[in-house]
């Protein structure tokens, strides 16, 4: 049998050579990343579900609500803060998320952050980063308001909360 002949350039095979390569690593990374990650389940704890649920009725379509949101998303770092402080600052803000964000119907701005506190807000770890999130949000001039967490709530109740935050009806 006769084989055609492949008249190939070494510019020609090294490209070839070249994609080759780089589509196997692309498929041994995305290997890598499938077996990485796993599901990591409802987003909201019984409790902060449960509160959800109350909160969404008590809003009653006066206000957005967001959930798990990042500090870093609702702070922003000063622009007279630069450098080595600026980072430092971000840093303190970048990891860390509220409960609850209750926005403005039609420029989304920030209304008032709820954070739902359990038995874990006890520790002294968790109290120091309650008081930095409350100076931070205070000092920005978004309230800051701690339910703590019941068996129940009642609409009535979070309603009168949240009174002085939102737009009346």
């Amino acid at each position: 049998m006769n084989w055609p002949a492949w008249n190939v350039d070494t510019q020609t095979a090294a490209g070839f050579a070249a994609v080759v390569l780089l589509l196997f690593w692309l498929v041994r990374r995305g290997r890598g990343s499938k077996r990485a990650y796993r599901r990591a389940g409802a987003l909201f704890t019984p409790a902060e579900q449960r509160f959800l649920a109350t909160l969404e009725k008590a809003v009653d379509g006066r206000a957005r609500i967001y959930g798990k949101v990042r500090l870093a998303d609702v702070l922003a770092v000063r622009d007279t803060v630069s450098g080595k402080h600026w980072y430092r600052a971000f840093n303190r803000i970048a990891c860390k998320h509220v409960d609850y964000l209750l926005c403005d119907l039609n420029s989304f701005e920030a209304i008032l952050v709820i954070e739902l506190d359990d038995r874990s807000h006890e520790r002294a770890e968790r109290r120091e980063r309650d008081e930095f999130l409350d100076r931070a949000l205070i000092g920005a001039g978004i309230p800051i308001l701690h339910v703590t967490v019941q068996a129940r709530y009642t609409i009535r109740e979070v309603q009168e909360i949240l009174r002085e935050f939102l737009p009346p009806r």
